[in-house]
């Protein structure tokens, strides 16, 4: 087992847009500089990534979940010291690994190289050793030195790398007289995993475990994983950063699940074309699989209208005993919020203790804004009767229409029912055919591929959940936001209508026809799903 503390400094968040540009690290000799014609600036390390830099904060005193902590120095190798803050170079992770003693996943050169190649470049690695003498310990830490040094010996380039992001300490993890000390015996014994993020608050790892081998391995991937979704979220902070936005909070770190917002007026209304949902959901205290839900479920935000008739604008699923936050493109429901004034809001979740949700109005220059959205069909069990009640539907744009989109939140559920084990793990298809001419399909090939979720951290999956968080989905995945599929059939449609349009559930190209299969677990398969007509001026 292996105890791993991610401090994420780069691959966290980002600086505000408003921040300074980054610092220079230093400057170079002058007189070399007139030689060469170079200005005399050493970049720093932000500078040669590309990535807006965030100074260390000294302000921590305590560590605490969720709150800045304070700085941590541990003795390396050789007798140099280990300083988080000197190691903070306001864009790269630092992550704390604990060798243990029946931890399998880097004692081999291939599981080595495994971790090194997709080990994310803005992190650095402190290795520790938590039991044994301390001639052991160092003897250790040399031996696994040497190792990434001879796999790292490939090219010049790559030895400078780890050379300078690969850090040893012999300290025990669990005696050393830091902060950390303090937050193990808070947790009376339970198994440690910490991180920093970039703006410097002590969060959670998750565990390290693979579910497809039975929970007792952890490969060397899954040392990664974390700081791949820190480096997902920078992105993502970095992105709305940049934004010009009306940002409106609807809920504030609160257990309420409906509310009335007052949105600008109609004319303030006209000129976004773009609105996001902002969500977090957060764990009831820590640890997390403490504090927060044990299992995956379906959770939804509505915009509700006068008569409390609702229409779902995003759909998320929660993670396995752990936070997570997504941002979801919900721009097509502008149409119904047109108005402005007062709109009431509600969202579903059975696995969130607490929400924060903000509605995000923005201008992005898209040249086009909805300008109506129509319902089409919903989904239901997804068997040999799926298609029978599902009659054509006619439509004519509404005038002032110059593009038209068929959207969809579509995800499927059940297992162990089937021999296809639909929908939850099938490939199952639909289909939108426009005027008998043209269609559109949405699939979903990666519920069949075993780390089908794992392979979508960047997209929004949270990592490293207590439960079988890795396998792909047909259409969702535990710990991610379901991301609406549109397409675009104006070249089939008569704006000047009428038009029809012919929604089908298949299967490998036909009717889904389930060939029973009893596992002694699951449920029967069905589609949860809602589809619309967006209508764009």
């Amino acid at each position: 087992m292996v105890l791993t503390l991610l401090f994420a400094a780069c691959t966290g968040m980002p600086v505000d847009s408003a921040d300074p540009s980054p610092t220079d690290s230093g400057t170079g000799d002058s007189a070399d500089s007139g030689d060469t014609g170079d200005t005399g600036d050493t970049p720093s390390r932000c500078d040669e990534l590309g990535l807006a830099e965030r100074p260390w904060d000294p302000s921590g005193v305590t560590a605490a979940f969720d709150e800045v902590v304070p700085d941590l120095t541990l003795i390396g190798l050789d007798e140099l010291p280990i300083t988080l803050s000197e190691l903070w170079s306001g864009c790269e992770s630092v992550a704390f690994v604990v060798l243990r003693a029946d931890y399998p996943s880097l004692n081999t050169k291939m599981e080595i190289r495994t971790w090194m190649e997709g080990a994310p470049p803005t992190t650095h690695w402190v290795f520790m050793v938590d039991d044994g003498s301390e001639a052991a310990r160092v003897a250790q830490l040399d031996a696994f030195r040497a190792e990434i040094s001879a796999i790292a010996d490939n090219d010049a380039e790559s030895e400078a790398f780890w050379a300078s992001h690969a850090h040893f300490s012999p300290e025990k993890f669990s005696n050393n007289d830091t902060w950390i000390d303090e937050i193990e015996a808070a947790w009376d014994g339970y198994p440690l995993n910490l991180g920093v993020d970039r703006f410097q608050r002590l969060r959670e790892f998750g565990s390290l475990a693979d579910p497809a081998t039975g929970w007792e391995t952890v490969p060397a991937t899954f040392l990664n994983y974390e700081a791949r979704h820190w480096a997902a979220e920078a992105v993502l902070q970095d992105r709305l950063d940049a934004q010009t936005a009306t940002v409106i909070r609807a809920f504030d770190n609160t257990g309420e699940r409906q509310v009335n917002l007052e949105l600008p007026d109609a004319a303030t209304m006209a000129t976004f074309d773009t609105l996001e949902l902002d969500m977090r959901f957060i764990c009831n205290g820590h640890p997390d699989t403490v504090g927060c839900g044990e299992w995956d479920y379906l959770a939804y935000a509505y915009h509700c209208d006068e008569t409390d008739t609702c229409t779902e604008i995003a759909r998320y699923i929660t993670a396995y005993a752990r936070p997570g936050r997504w941002v979801v493109d919900a721009t097509p429901f502008l149409a119904l919020l047109q108005s402005g004034g007062t709109h009431s809001f509600r969202v579903d979740s059975a696995n969130a203790p607490f929400i924060t949700l903000d509605l995000r109005f923005s201008n992005q220059g898209r040249g086009t804004r909805p300008l109506g959205i129509e319902y089409l069909y919903s989904g239901g069990s997804f068997n040999e009767s799926y298609n029978t009640t599902r009659e054509p539907h006619t439509f004519t744009p509404p005038e002032g229409t110059t593009r038209v989109e068929v959207m969809a939140l579509i995800t499927g559920h059940g297992y162990g029912k089937d021999v296809a084990n639909c929908a939850e793990f099938c490939n199952h298809e639909h289909e939108f055919t426009v005027n008998g001419a043209e269609s559109w399909t949405l699939d979903f090939p990666e519920a069949d591929i075993l780390y089908g979720c794992a392979d979508q951290i960047e997209a929004g999956t949270v990592p490293n959940q207590y439960g079988t968080w890795i396998l792909g989905r047909g259409g969702w995945c535990p710990g991610k936001q379901v991301d609406p599929w549109s397409a675009d059939i104006t070249a089939a449609v008569d704006l000047a209508g009428p038009n029809e349009l012919v929604y089908r559930g298949l299967y490998r190209g036909v009717d889904y026809v389930p060939e029973p299969y009893d596992s002694g677990s699951g449920f029967g398969a069905g589609i949860v799903a809602n589809t619309w007509l967006v209508y764009w001026q």
